[in-house]
């Protein structure tokens, strides 16, 4: 029987779908991504550096 998803697991499985749709449609209007959309991991760096650097708890 195959074990139910973690909260995280469900979350990474959802950005990872939302991103490939948000480039299918990106796709099918004609337009290319400059760069590849940031991870999970790397926005949550960016925000934390941020966080750091801005004095925001």
């Amino acid at each position: 029987m195959a074990s139910k998803l973690t909260e995280k697991q469900k979350n990474t499985l959802w950005q990872q779908r939302h991103v490939a749709s948000y480039q299918a449609s990106c796709r099918q209007e004609g337009l290319t991504l400059a760069k590849p959309a940031s991870t999970y991991e790397q926005a949550e760096a960016r925000l934390e550096s941020l966080r750091r650097q801005y004095g925001a708890e």
